[in-house]
């Protein structure tokens, strides 16, 4: 008997040591906020769309490399607030895609899409008085989701013209699907420290991963394999959902193929070491290829296709990267909104009379 209370109480004794160190963890993660805790609280589960964005969410963002303020609008949309209904003069373009559309690494207005609108307003003319970019990059988001998105925003918005923003991962995205196991979190989001933990997990599980020719650079490989393939093909066929849904409400589609970082310097490329890796005429061969890919799929679909990379590798501005986060710098930004701008008005996608 006296054996039993002794392991009884032992027992007792661990549970309230691991108790106690999970209330001290919760209170010091409450107290120092990291970044991946403020993320995955940006986040809410969404049986369509996996997860979506927290509205009125405010956070700040900082990292080694910039120092940014996000907020979500009434919506759900890292945007201002817009009305949903709009008269005959405005013209309205809601911009879909993942977290350069969102505009990781930059302040709202100097995000694309706002970049955009501001273009657009200072040359305002003819019937149109007023032009409206709506940004619905949401991180994350693949393909599917954006299709499932626009079939929402697009009945709510009623848009002239719809921007998608394609990046190499999303072929990864299609092959990994939406992703439903995100409405088993909602425990994680009530326990900040679970949230961190899961946040430590995500990052494990890419530091061990297979290496990067079969993850984020698979799609510029020589071949694919057959999983791959029907991802690929996935991808395209979302497009032209996103396309045939646009048409049917009366807009225009445009795809805006965004280049990773690799793609655009070669000294990038090299001080990674990803020319031992993949070889050292890698880069000059392949790494236009998802560019290529469905800068010929939008022709052959007819679905105006913008790439950015011959614009980006030919710009004289540096950085348009930063050098840790893979995202777009305030330079970057603002490149792609003014390429925008000009690919608009020479395919006389608004109207400017």
């Amino acid at each position: 008997m006296v054996k039993y209370k002794k392991v009884l109480g032992n027992f007792l004794l661990l549970i309230g040591t691991v108790l106690i160190f999970f209330l001290l963890s919760e209170g010091v993660t409450r107290l120092v906020m990291p970044n991946s805790v403020k993320i995955r609280l940006m986040h809410r589960p969404d049986e369509k769309l996996g997860f979506r964005l927290v509205p009125n969410y405010k956070m700040r963002y900082k990292t080694s490399e910039f120092d940014t303020s996000i907020k979500i609008n009434s919506e759900g949309l890292r945007d201002y607030e817009y009305q949903k209904d709009k008269d005959s003069t405005t013209f309205r373009i809601l911009v879909l895609g993942d977290s350069f559309s969102f505009g990781f690494g930059v302040n709202i207005g100097e995000s694309y899409p706002k970049l955009l609108e501001l273009m657009l307003n200072n040359k305002v003319s003819g019937r149109v008085k007023k032009y409206e970019v709506i940004n619905a990059g949401v991180d994350g988001y693949g393909t599917g989701q954006e299709y499932i998105y626009l079939e929402e925003l697009g009945n709510r918005y009623k848009p002239d013209l719809v921007i998608v923003g394609l990046y190499s991962n999303d072929v990864q995205d299609a092959m990994l699907g939406i992703p439903a196991a995100f409405t088993k979190t909602r425990v994680k989001n009530h326990f900040y420290f679970l949230s961190y933990l899961r946040g430590l997990q995500i990052l494990l599980g890419r530091t061990i991963k297979e290496d990067i020719r079969s993850g984020i650079l698979q799609v510029y490989q020589d071949t694919y394999p057959p999983r791959f393939e029907d991802a690929l093909q996935k991808t395209k066929e979302y497009l032209i959902k996103i396309r045939d849904f646009s048409h049917s409400t009366g807009a225009e589609t445009l795809m805006l193929i965004i280049p990773l970082t690799f793609e655009i310097d070669r000294s990038n490329w090299e001080k990674k070491g990803l020319g031992k890796l993949c070889g050292e005429d890698f880069f000059d061969k392949n790494m236009s290829k998802f560019s290529d890919i469905f800068t010929g799929f939008g022709k052959k679909e007819d679905i105006p296709t913008l790439p950015l990379l011959p614009i980006f590798r030919n710009s004289k501005v540096r950085p348009l990267y930063f050098t840790r986060d893979p995202h777009w710098t305030k330079e970057g930004h603002r490149l792609a909104a003014e390429s925008i701008y000009n690919f608009l008005i020479e395919k006389r996608l608004i109207h400017k009379e």
